[in-house]
Order: C-alpha cells, then structure tokens, then sequence
C-alpha cells in the first residue's frame, strides 16, 4: 500500500509540474486508475475481434508467480503470435517507446525533446538498414518473416482490444495513443540494440584524440594496445592466439614486431597527428551527433564461463551468464517460455522481438557477452559542397531526406556510410557493418532457438553477424565459446613492407585513397573460439579475445579492464571440479582482483605517514580490509574514494585541461590497473608527480577531509552501503516510475559488477547498468536456473512488475524447471 500511495503522490506532482496538457489524466473511470487493475487476466478466454486476426487454433497464455509468460500453440506461426500478444499485454508501451527511437521518431511522442535522439538515429542509419534487413528477410527467409509478421499480428490483436480506459499508464501520462506494430519496428529495435553493442568508431575518435592531445607514449599509457596484466591463459580463446591452427607467424610476421609499432601514424592510418589535432573539435563533433540524449543503452561488459564434462561435478558440460545492460524499469528482458509448432525453450525474449535471446532448449543452452572488438570504423572524408573525393575524383553523395515535426532534414552518405558531422571541406563518415550487410542476428536467434545439439549452436553462429558475440554455448556432451560476428578487415602494408588484414584501426581513417577500405570479413574458421578446451573451461568477460599471435590483429576496439576475468580465472583454476553451486557463487563474488593487487602497494605508501586519528582510524580499515564490497564493510569506501581522489590530482588535471571527459567518466575504464602498472613499473610518472609514495599519501588526506565533511567523523560509519546505491530508472526518465536506490554490493570491477565512474561524490553516481540476467544451466541434467531485476509487467502499481528484483538483489535463483501458474488467458 505504502509504495502504491507514494507512486500516485509522485505520479500526480509529475503531471502539475512537467505535463501542460488537460487534467482529464486524473479522471476517475479513464484516467491512471483505471491503468491500476490492469495487471493480469485470470482463467479467462479472449474472443479477437474478426477484423483483426482469426486464429486456427486456440493459443494457451499461463503465466507463473514468478512473472513467467509460457505461450502454448500448435504452429510456428500461432507460438509467435502469442508471444507478441502476450508481450504487448505486458510491456506495450515499453517496446512502442524502444520502437519510436530505434526508427528515429520519438519526437512524435515527446516533441522538441526527442529530436536530438531522433537525428542521431537518422545520421548513424538505423531506419534505413532496418528496411535493407527486413526487404532482405522477406525475399531469401519467408518462413522467418512470418514469424515477425505472426509477432507483429499479435501485438495488434492485443492493441485492438484497448479503449481509453483501459491503455497502459504512460500512454496516458503521455497523452498518446498506441500504434500498430509492424516487423519494421521490431527489425530497427534489434538494430538499435546491435549499434548499442558496437565498437570501433567511437574508440577510435576517442583514442585519436588522446594520440592528437598528448603524444604516442601518453596514448599508450592511458588506452594501450591490450590491458594491462593481459596475457594467452585469460583471452576468451586461451594460447598465443593461434586458431584452427593459423596464426601471424605462418604470414612470416612477428607478433612482438607487429604490436611494437605505432598504429596511430599516418601509414597505419593515412592521416598524420598534425591533421588529427587540427580536427579534434570535429571529432568531438562527430561524437556528440551520433550520441543519444533522450534514450541508450550502454553495455560496460557481461561475464560469461563454461565448463566442459572432465571439469564438472556432474560429468556434464555447464554454462554461466549474466549480460551487463542499462537497468531499466521496467527491464529490458521478459522471461518467457515457448512450446508449440517444434519449439520448446525457455529463457528471456527482448521486448518488441520474437523468439529467446538467452536461454535453452531441452538440449542445449547458451549466453551472450560483448567482445569490444571493432565493427564499425571512422573515415575522414574531403567533401566539396554535396561531393566528396574518393580515388582521384569528386563522387556525389547520396541523399536521405526525413521529416521531423514539420521541418525537413537530410543525411548525406558516401561510399563508407552516412557523414555524421562536417566542418568546413572535411567530414567523418561513419562505415557500420550494418550498412553494407543485411543484419542475419535475427534468424540465428531462431536456429538457437530451435537447436537439438551442439552442432546445431554452431551453425546458429555461423549466422550470426552483428553485433559481434562471444557466444557461450553448451550441449549435453560439449561446450565452447565463439566470438562470432562480422569483422571487416583492412588491408594494412607495415613498415618493413609486409601487408597484414587488421580489424579496425587506432584513429579515423583516409576515406579519400580507397587504401584503407575493408577488404572483406574474418572467416567464421578463424574467428576467435575454444570448444572443449582441454582445461575444463574458458570465460568471456569482455576481456581479449585472442593473444598476440591471432591472425588478424585486433587495432581497433576496446577490451574493458582484465579485473572480472582475472577473478574467474583465478577461482576456475584452482577448483578440482565445478557444480551448479559453484556457478552460482562466481556470480555473487564481490572481490575486486585490481583492489586485491593494488591495495599492497597503498598501504606500503602510507604506512609511514603521519596521520591524524581520524586518518588512522580509517588506515586501519583499509589495512584490515580484504578486497571485498559488501554494503555493512567500511573497507570498499575507504579505497574507492582514494581511487577517486587519484584521479582527480592525476588523470582529471592531466585531461580535463586538455578538455577531454570521457576517460574518467568510463565506469569499467583502466584506472585501477593503470595505477597498478605506475606503482609496479613507474613510481616516478608523470601521472603522479614523480613520486608514487608522496601522492597517494596526499590524496589520502585529501579523501579523509572530503569524507569528515561528508559523512562525519566516525569513521566506522563509512559503510559501502552509505555510499554505493542501485537505481533503476524508467526509460522515461521519471522518478515516480523508477525503483530505487537500493544499497548496492559490488564495484566496477568485482563479477557481482555494480559500475560507477571514480567521482568525489557522496552518494556515488547511482548505478544504472549491471547484470540485466542471472543464468545458469546443465542441459543435460535438465537444471536451469535463472532471476532477472523485474517482473513481466510494466505497471508500477504491480507488485509483479518486480517479483524477482528482491531475489536478483540478494543474489538468489528460481528454478526455470519449478514453475506455479496464477493466471490463464486462452486466445481464440
């Protein structure tokens, strides 16, 4: 009742203060009350109107009390019928809003607000390749596309049976009305999500401008090649990198050779530093264009291990996964099951798209994690008026035109992609797989979905093209990881002569020479992978994906920090046998690896200082603390602001006058293991003054002070918990329709992740990505279990609209096997 009266009291001061339109909202029969019973329909049969759809067949709708939605049909057709049915009954307004920004039309919603979101859509080309997919689906996969079209006729069946009484809540709170979804929408959201887990261009602008600001030995401290402390045993694909038995030493190319040079030089690149300083307001230009301020999703990383049958204490291959997204309110994921027409999973459907992303059949299950590796890249284009110059000569781009609120608009392409930002006679163009390629994601998810065995995972990956994957898969008998997805290749000549195929690049690439266009895609045989590795497992959390010696060398890119894979190497390593219980408790561990090696080196610096008692009260924590970020432990504070407090005398006076934000503001960024290589190998940097020693002692005091002012002088009070908060907010952004803060375990880099950027703040910023699934599986011994920060419904007013967060905070499961049903719905 108290969260039910809180959300109407903030509900209602939302409305007099931000919505101008009529208080009708607040009308008794059609108002927001009426959104409040909407929750389930109970032992109930649905007659769809005629006009509408005529089923065949009658379609079972059950949904268990811990939000599962398990959709039962005859055919192919009428499973996904149901399941777009049962899914706009759920989260109508959710997947409508996601459709509106991936097809760059969210203004139509919020006016003036969502026109930044929308032209970003436009300028990186997500309405256009939507329609390259979906025409491209229709012709050579007509069977898959009727599934999008049965989803698409669902929803609308759902929607037909709406009236002003009875629409979802924001709906109302928006003053607009559903529209009918299309295949269209549900292609541009899967595209949205792809773009959303892409790398290359971005990191290359970001990485060119370290390189432009600073020079190669700064760039290379601050973003360098692979991440500090990496070496073969923790690559997704454990060795020197060799795969299906090729390598960089069979093309008579040394490893060492290769990453010794400077791959931010004009041979690498075609674009000499002088020219990148010069254009850095465009990169940054470049950047701001293409970045979403109404509406993203941002992926920091995801954990994900299997475990073959020599390793497991149950003889058979396992698999763990917990994907890291945006923690929306409602989430994006809705837990379902699907039986009927030959399918038989279960698992967790994205909103507004048919099928499971992440989950198991009765034989085999898999997972998904980000690989970072560059899929997208930066060109620097010379334009003349409407005409850009390529191999010799002035070529007309071509001309996309939109309307947006009345007012006409255009983006222009050249031959690598749409021109996102253009300054005088120079541009950046930004080439994505997705504009050359029909995006077949799609219908790998439905092969996944439909697959028997091992083989038929493997043959799922294989269609597999955007965004790149590691994709963690397991089967009765077998279980191995592949980074699978289009890498375009260049083709690079070195400076001893010799050419190499590279992925990506360190800064924007010449558009004009046609030297540095992609050549082609790495062979699915030589993608990065490990199947049935002899030691008993591999791991996927974001780190490299191969060791120096893979074939096409990773340039372009980013690998987040090695902390979380080094924590499931180390626990994996040492364990003679594996169980379910062992996966459980990887993913709950909240020990930082950097803060376990780094912290040695802390306390050796500030052992001789001479502290004040509330300095050594807090010492004495620090020095008593173990690593590990549990909200009653005094430790974890203590540690994060000295980090912080490094930062700002180090990293923040270093960038922020060079006027560049973006390093310290990553929440999964090098810091902690930068700090490390300094206090290892530099205790003399520049970074630090020239004095290891003396400088985390200085910003030791300094932290002591901010946090007496902050949070008083006991330090015994400086519990985690104070500080470190979980908010899940409404994709709307409103307050009233979020849940939170919640004290929150973890940091950035523990398994357990909770993100934050390294900030003098008391609170921390709220963290708002983490992991959007938990999910552990044994198919052969038919166990799954698995917990998600919701529920099925988007309605606040329900308390199913987040019956598992409790047990997703506190690090529990449900059993996917052990389902109880409240509520029916037959479809006739």
């Amino acid at each position: 009742m108290k969260l039910w009266l809180l959300s109407i009291i903030v509900l209602l001061i939302i409305l007099i203060s931000i919505f101008t339109y009529s208080f009708n909202i607040l009308n008794p029969y059609n108002g927001i009350w009426s959104s409040a019973g909407n929750i389930y329909i109970s032992n109930t049969t649905v007659i769809l109107p005629k006009q509408v759809f005529t089923l065949e067949y009658p379609i079972k709708i059950t949904i268990t009390s811990n939000g599962v939605g398990i959709i039962l049909a005859k055919d192919p057709y009428d499973l996904f019928f149901g399941e777009g049915y049962y899914q706009a009954s759920q989260r109508l307004f959710e997947m409508e809003f996601f459709g509106l920004v991936a097809s760059g039309n969210i203004s139509k919603w919020v006016g003036e607000l969502g026109l930044r979101s929308d032209l970003a859509m436009h300028l990186i080309g997500i309405p256009i390749y939507a329609n390259l997919t979906l025409n491209y689906i229709k012709e050579n996969y007509p069977q898959i596309y009727s599934y999008l079209q049965a989803f698409s006729e669902g929803v609308n069946a759902y929607i037909a049976t709406l009236n002003s009484r009875n629409e979802p809540l924001c709906f109302k709170l928006l003053n607009v009305k559903p529209y009918y979804w299309s295949p269209y929408y549900t292609i541009a959201f899967a595209e949205f999500m792809a773009w959303s887990l892409t790398s290359g261009f971005t990191n290359e602008l970001q990485s060119a401008m370290l390189y432009a600001e600073f020079n190669y030995s700064v760039a290379s401290l601050l973003d360098p090649y692979y991440p500090y402390f990496t070496n073969g045993n923790i690559t997704v694909m454990p060795g020197d990198g060799t795969v299906n038995g090729y390598n960089l030493t069979d093309q008579n190319i040394s490893p060492s050779y290769l990453w010794s040079l400077n791959w931010y030089q004009s041979w690498a690149t075609g674009i000499t530093r002088s020219t990148l300083k010069s254009i850095i307001p465009l990169l940054n230009y470049s950047l701001n264009n293409i970045s979403d301020p109404l509406f993203t999703f941002i992926d920091l990383g995801s954990n994900s291990w299997i475990i073959t049958s020599n390793k497991s204490s149950n003889g058979y291959p396992m698999l763990a996964n917990d994907p890291h997204l945006t923690l929306y309110f409602p989430s994006v994921w809705i837990p379902l099951d699907l039986i009927g027409g030959g399918y038989n999973v279960s698992g967790w459907a994205l909103v507004g798209i048919p099928g499971i992303l992440i989950g198991h059949t009765e034989y085999t299950a898999w997972g998904l994690t980000t690989p970072f590796g560059a899929s997208s890249d930066a060109y620097v284009e010379i334009l003349h008026g409407n005409d850009y110059f390529f191999n010799g000569k002035y070529i007309p781009m071509k001309a996309y035109s939109f309307e947006l609120l009345g007012k006409n608009y255009t983006v222009y392409f050249t031959n690598n992609g749409p021109l996102v930002a253009k300054q005088g006679n120079l541009g950046i163009s930004l080439y994505w797989v997705a504009g050359v390629k029909p995006m077949t994601t799609v219908i790998a998810e439905f092969l996944l979905d439909n697959s028997t065995n091992f083989s038929d995972l493997l043959r799922a990956a294989e269609f597999w093209d955007f965004p790149p994957q590691n994709i963690a898969m397991v089967g009765r008998h077998h279980a191995g990881i592949i980074d699978a997805g289009l890498y375009p290749l260049i083709n690079e000549t070195l400076p001893n002569g010799k050419h190499v195929l590279v992925i990506g690049s360190r800064g924007p690439l010449n558009g004009s020479s046609g030297k540095y266009e992609p050549v082609g895609f790495v062979p699915f045989k030589y993608l990065p992978q490990t199947i049935d590795p002899s030691r008993g497992y591999a791991f996927a959390p974001n780190q490299p994906t191969a060791w120096i010696n893979y074939p096409y060398p990773f340039i372009g890119g980013y690998w987040v920090s090695n902390g979380r894979a080094l924590d499931v190497y180390h626990y994996l390593s040492v364990l003679p046998s594996v169980s379910i219980n062992d996966m459980m408790k990887l993913q709950s561990n909240v020990t930082d690896y950097w803060a376990f090696l780094l912290k040695p080196y802390l306390i050796n610096a500030l052992k001789g200082m001479n502290m004040n008692p509330i300095e050594r009260s807090a010492y004495e924590y620090l020095l008593s603390w173990n690593s590990t970020f549990y909200v009653g432990e005094v430790g974890p504070t203590i540690y994060t602001y000295l980090i912080s407090e490094m930062v700002n005398l180090s990293l923040n006076r270093l960038l922020f006058s060079h006027g560049i934000y973006f390093y310290t503001k990553q929440s999964d960024s090098y810091i902690p293991s930068l700090f490390l290589y300094i206090a290892e190998k530099d205790p003399t940097s520049f970074l630090v003054n020239g004095n290891f020693t003396l400088f985390v002692q200085e910003s030791f005091s300094d932290e002591i002070k901010f946090l007496t002012s902050t949070l008083g002088n006991n330090v015994s009070n400086w519990t985690w918990g104070r500080v470190h908060f979980l908010m899940l907010y409404s994709p709307l952004g409103l307050k009233g329709l979020s849940l939170g803060p919640y004290a929150e375990w973890g940091d950035s880099f523990t398994l357990a992740a909770a993100y934050f950027p390294y900030v003098l703040k008391v609170p921390l910023p709220y963290v708002t990505v983490g992991p959007s699934l938990r999910f552990v599986a044994d198919p052969a011994l038919n166990m799954y279990y698995g917990v998600f920060p919701g529920g099925s419904t988007e309605n606040i007013l329900s308390p199913y609209s987040y019956v598992q967060l409790n047990n997703w905070l506190n690090f529990k499961y449900y059993n996917m096997n052990n389902l109880t049903i409240i509520a029916t719905i037959t479809l006739e």
